[in-house]
């Protein structure tokens, strides 16, 4: 150390490296982004829940009035949104508040057009996300609870619905429920990078065939009734009429054949390919159906709960049949592709339940 005229020491220069190496204590924030993230799951659950049981008196209280019923209703078309918005990786904030505006709309006014978009948002939003909220499972137990969780979503998309009670046409409604929620699916999945590749020969057979089933079913569904003979036409109505008189419903063929079976098998698949997402896109064909059930005010609604229950129990039967199967693995590629995957357990990782898929 060096000394001043006057006698003292002078203190003792700092050191560029001194000044750098100082570190201040970095203060940890009052709220984290994962509780603020919990914290807004909560809160969509939670508006689920409380959407869920005032739509519900809908169908189960009498007297009830109908519009209160409907604020549970609008509370579960935003619901919706935003849980489609989140899952695919969109904007949920901007997508709720669209949602809700429309939904407000609806309530205030009682526009039929209004109320009829209102209820043809709920459905479809209902619809995907019902399928969307599910996650891959290989052991049975997984596959049917996952297959109860996407049930009941669309359970409570379809008491929206029936809650919104909207002067809809039946088929034209349930036309356009369909077309929409596929469209939507098909976007999200292709989205997600889960393309037609590595699925093999017999696995891209089985998605086109899919397809073209779902195709075939309903126009000749409606060629039938338009242009079919009059006696083809009556035995359908006997055995309709005999079926609801006898076990009291009607399973609905898109949902046995196609709409059920796939979801059961795409939850299945995931926990291996991620091109599973292709059959959980067929999936919302059953969703969907179920969605739009209670579209037509005049619905009897046990008439559509046993349809409905016969048609989750024979279609999940026929799902596990074919995941049993597992065709989808049988090509060369596509058990390159599984290999591979299989090898990097990490790729098949899927984020949370309610995270972002992307």
């Amino acid at each position: 150390m060096s000394e001043t005229s006057g006698g003292r020491r002078a203190a003792p220069r700092r050191r560029a490296s001194d000044t750098l190496s100082y570190i201040p204590p970095i203060r940890e924030p009052r709220f984290s982004m994962k509780a603020l993230r919990a914290a807004g799951v909560s809160g969509l659950f939670l508006a689920w829940l409380a959407g869920f049981a005032v739509a519900i008196t809908s169908v189960v209280a009498v007297g009830f009035p109908d519009r209160y019923a409907r604020y549970g209703a609008a509370v579960l078309a935003v619901v919706f949104t935003a849980g489609v918005a989140r899952r695919s990786g969109g904007r949920s904030t901007l997508w709720s508040v669209l949602v809700a505006i429309l939904s407000a709309i609806a309530l205030l006014s009682e526009w039929s057009w209004a109320m009829a978009g209102a209820s043809v948002v709920t459905a479809t939003f209902g619809a995907v996300l019902a399928v969307l909220i599910t996650r891959p499972a290989d052991k049975l137990s997984g596959v049917l609870r996952e297959y109860a969780i996407a049930l009941v979503m669309a359970t409570s998309a379809a008491v929206a619905v029936a809650a919104w009670n909207a002067p809809v046409v039946q088929q034209r409604y349930y036309m356009l429920v369909l077309v929409a929620a596929l469209a939507t699916t098909f976007g999200i999945v292709w989205s997600l990078g889960a393309g037609l590749h590595g699925l093999g020969r017999r696995g891209v057979t089985l998605i086109v065939g899919g397809a073209g089933a779902l195709a075939v079913l309903l126009v000749y569904s409606t060629f039938v009734r338009s242009y079919g003979s009059p006696e083809l036409v009556s035995a359908i109505d006997d055995t309709v009429v005999w079926l609801r008189d006898t076990i009291g419903g009607v399973p609905r063929p898109t949902e046995v054949l196609i709409g059920f079976p796939a979801l059961v098998w795409g939850i299945s698949t995931r926990s291996n390919r991620r091109q599973g997402w292709w059959m959980c896109a067929f999936g919302v064909v059953g969703t969907a159906v179920m969605a739009s059930g209670l579209a037509s005010p005049n619905a009897d609604v046990t008439y559509v709960a046993l349809s409905t229950l016969y048609s989750a129990i024979l279609g999940l039967g026929l799902g596990l049949v074919v995941r049993k199967l597992d065709p989808g693995s049988t090509s060369r590629s596509g058990r390159r592709a599984a290999r591979r995957e299989e090898g990097d357990a990490f790729v098949r990782a899927e984020p949370p339940r309610f995270a972002a898929l992307k």
